[in-house]
């Protein structure tokens, strides 16, 4: 028993839909992982969908020209949407928290020492600050004083 080429062919273009949706929605997860170490507004949350999904047209259209000939067929769709499914339910949770416990614990560790100096740095500079106000303050009255001696002779000339 002989499957047909024509068969074989929409298989192909049936697992590379699945394999673009899966694609797809590991970049969306890219996305989600940095949005949630470093926080967004939503306007910047609503930019990158944009072009997430902008991206995510012109890549499904990419797929079915090369693959297909441009014929927009209900299974390379279905294909790419149940890849999204498939790895979204099996996947994308634990990659998405995995993710982001690992690169924080790594970006604390590697942040920590720059914290630890910046404090230390910071301990001169806070104890000379008030000293430094003092003098500032001091300095101000005497620079007050002796402009207000100076209008006076000034004015008495």
């Amino acid at each position: 028993m002989t499957i047909s080429g024509t068969i074989l062919k929409e298989a192909d273009i049936l697992l590379k839909s699945l394999v673009t949706g899966v694609i797809l929605i590991f970049v969306y997860d890219l996305l989600r992982i940095i949005r949630r170490l470093v926080p967004h507004g939503t306007v910047w949350i609503a930019l990158e969908d944009f072009l997430f999904w902008a991206g995510s047209a012109i890549t499904i259209f990419a797929m079915l020209y090369r693959e297909n000939d441009g014929y927009l067929r209900g299974f390379s769709i279905g294909g790419v949407v149940v890849g999204m499914l498939l790895y979204s339910l099996l996947l994308s949770r634990f990659i998405v928290k995995g993710s982001v416990f690992v690169l924080e614990k790594v970006l604390y560790a590697l942040l920590r020492p720059l914290v630890c100096m910046g404090r230390f740095l910071c301990r001169p500079v806070r104890a000379c600050g008030g000293k430094c106000r003092k003098a500032g303050r001091i300095l101000k009255k005497r620079l007050k004083k002796f402009l207000k001696t100076v209008r006076i002779s000034l004015c008495k000339l």
